[in-house]
């Protein structure tokens, strides 16, 4: 049976380290790639940020990616939030999108950081939202929002 380390992430998803209960030395109190202050806990239920699920005796080697959620209250965590704003904000600016459409998105990517029975949907959606836009815009939406998807979004969206 193995335990969840707790992470160390700034409020864009900069993971600092995923053991900091475990190696405190690697702790920042400010992220040292955007410069703002680092969370150990959920700020809404202060529940620890999951971190490095460690196993004694095994090494892993998965790259850690922090949460999109709380596992505690489910809340979306601050990074969630930020990715899912900056793809909007990229769409809005680098595409003729009607005001509807980037409503539509929003809703979509906020359901695609879920594992729901509406994600199939979403990703539908978002695929040919994607093809709409093409280019650099769609490649950079896609690359701002990967690391908050949820796994079956990733398989939908990226195969």
């Amino acid at each position: 049976m193995g335990v969840y380390r707790v992470a160390e992430v700034c409020p864009n998803g900069h993971v600092s380290t995923d053991s900091a209960d475990r190696s405190p030395e690697l702790r920042e109190q400010f992220c040292s790639r955007c410069g703002e202050a680092t969370l150990t806990q959920c700020p809404k239920c202060k529940a620890p940020i999951r971190g490095h699920y460690y196993v004694e005796g095994f090494f892993g080697m998965d790259e850690y990616e922090p949460p999109a959620h709380c596992h505690n209250c489910g809340s979306a965590f601050s990074w969630t939030e930020r990715k899912v704003a900056g793809a909007v904000e990229l769409l809005e600016v680098g595409s003729n999108l009607s005001a509807e459409e980037i409503a539509q998105v929003r809703s979509d990517l906020t359901e695609l950081t879920k594992d729901t029975p509406r994600t199939a949907a979403a990703s539908h959606r978002f695929k040919k939202t994607l093809a709409k836009v093409g280019g650099s815009v769609a490649s950079g939406a896609k690359e701002i929002i990967v690391g908050v998807l949820s796994e079956a979004a990733k398989k939908m969206i990226l195969g």
